[in-house]
């Protein structure tokens, strides 16, 4: 068996294609960190200098989100994520500074290790897996080596052995050089913790590529032309790395039904004139039948309608992003039916980024938010809700104009030097092996079911 893997990779490391790729590996791993060196470089600046601005306020603040540092091992959409957030008293917040969104190339994927480990490898181990088989029974010498006393469970764990080992080389090459360039432009993101992170990667990238590499032997043990081969392991790729994720979200989209964007803020207007305005307009019939005496008391009722209404308004959001979030795991969920999504997810959870990562962020938030709310409370001795939106109108008390505005936040003008900060928890390994546990699960089964159903269908093939 030996014998096999040493000639087998012998023979793929000799070849055009692994040249190749060899240096397809090291120029997309070298543009990997570079890119990443010099994105993270930029952030890292900018939320030096925003914490540095950071000043505290009882009325609203800006919260900059703090950028991660290993991104280019898995990117999972926090780069088109919100660099700050925008907070007000009693758990309202939204994101201030959306990212700028390529609409020329918006699709393009992030250069990171998971999209390179997901597209170029994998292609490479199909091209290496396709004619493991046929191929051989092409050229007449499968019946000559199996009727050496070597075996056939044997020969093909050699093959898929070899296909794993040559596909490793050019992955590693390229690892090291990215790791390389980037412990030259930020040296301080070389830690054990990273070194961890990598190894997991690189392990659940074998787990991966394994899959690729056993339903090759399969689809080149059930067939005998290794072009028929090749042409049916090209349009298995495209079905496990386009169709089934794309398709996921149409499908999300059609079971959860969702409001878009532009109908959500159509339907704040009525919501508002029939929460607040409708409240606001009863007042002066109210004060002409003598219910409302006094100005105390006018603003009193006006506040408590702008307040029931805000409420509204709050919950409607929460409900409306919550409505979104749960069509994301819907969408996430269906394309799990494919090892490559069940890879991505995962190498995500390990890199510290995706939407584990965005919710665990979002409850920080709530945690800071409510902190900031406590904090408000005992500086200003009450908690006025607010939003981005306010009204200011006029009623008649006894001939004259007494103007009602919603109200705000006051400013705290006294000492604030116990003012919390926010405190964004770490995206430890531990936890990202017990978000990515699942993914990691489904990929494993893939590999048995393959690697099943590789063995079976090789030991009963027809060799002549």
């Amino acid at each position: 068996m030996r014998t096999i893997v040493f000639r087998e990779i012998k023979d793929h490391i000799q070849s055009l294609q692994f040249v190749v790729l060899l240096l397809f590996s090291v120029v997309l791993f070298a543009a990997n960190g570079i890119v990443f060196a010099r994105k993270f470089q930029a952030e890292n600046a900018a939320y030096s200098a925003a914490a540095a601005q950071f000043a505290p306020n009882t009325q609203h603040l800006f919260l900059a989100r703090q950028p991660n540092p290993i991104l280019f091992l898995a990117e999972g959409g926090d780069l088109g994520r919100p660099t700050s957030y925008y907070m007000m008293a009693k758990g309202y917040f939204s994101a201030s500074a959306p990212r700028p969104r390529d609409y020329k190339l918006p699709d393009i994927p992030k250069l990171d290790w998971s999209f390179i480990v997901k597209t170029i490898f994998s292609l490479y181990v199909v091209l290496l897996g396709y004619a493991a088989v046929c191929g051989e029974k092409e050229q007449g010498t499968l019946r000559l080596v199996l009727s050496n006393p070597v075996g056939r469970v044997r020969f093909l764990a050699a093959k898929y052995a070899a296909i794993l080992a040559t596909a490793l080389i050019p992955l590693a090459v390229g690892c090291i050089i990215s790791l390389g360039i980037l412990g030259v432009s930020l040296p301080q993101i070389l830690t054990w913790g990273l070194a961890s992170r990598v190894l997991a990667l690189l392990a659940l990238g074998v787990a991966y590529l394994s899959f690729f590499a056993f339903l090759s032997l399969l689809v080149s043990s059930v067939l005998r032309r290794s072009s028929l081969a090749l042409l049916c392991l090209l349009a298995a790729w495209v079905l496990f790395a386009v169709l089934i994720p794309d398709t996921s979200g149409i499908l999300a989209e059609k079971f959860a039904k969702v409001q878009s964007d532009y109908d959500a803020a159509k339907s704040i207007g009525p919501m508002i004139e029939k929460e607040v305005w409708a409240k606001i307009g009863a007042l002066q019939p109210r004060i002409d039948k003598g219910e409302l005496k006094t100005e105390e008391a006018i603003k009193a009722e006006a506040d408590k309608a702008f307040e029931e209404g805000q409420e509204k308004v709050r919950f409607f959001e929460k409900s409306y992003e919550d409505s979104l979030a749960q069509r994301a795991a819907l969408a996430r969920s269906l394309a799990r039916i494919s090892p490559v999504a069940l890879f991505q997810y995962a190498a995500e959870d390990l890199a510290g980024s995706g939407a584990h990562r965005e919710e665990a962020f979002r409850e920080d938030l709530r945690a800071y938010s409510r902190q900031f709310d406590a904090y408000v409370l005992k500086k200003n001795g009450k908690l006025v809700g607010q939003s981005n939106w306010s009204f200011s109108t006029t009623v008649k008390l006894a001939g004259k104009d007494v103007e009602i505005r919603s109200p705000r936040a006051e400013p705290y003008r006294g000492d604030m030097s116990d003012f919390p900060r926010l405190v964004e928890r770490a995206a430890l390994l531990g936890g990202g092996l017990k978000n990515a546990f699942g993914d990691i699960s489904g990929l494993l089964l893939w590999n048995i079911v393959m690697a099943f159903l590789a063995f079976a269908v090789f030991l009963r093939a027809d060799v002549r």
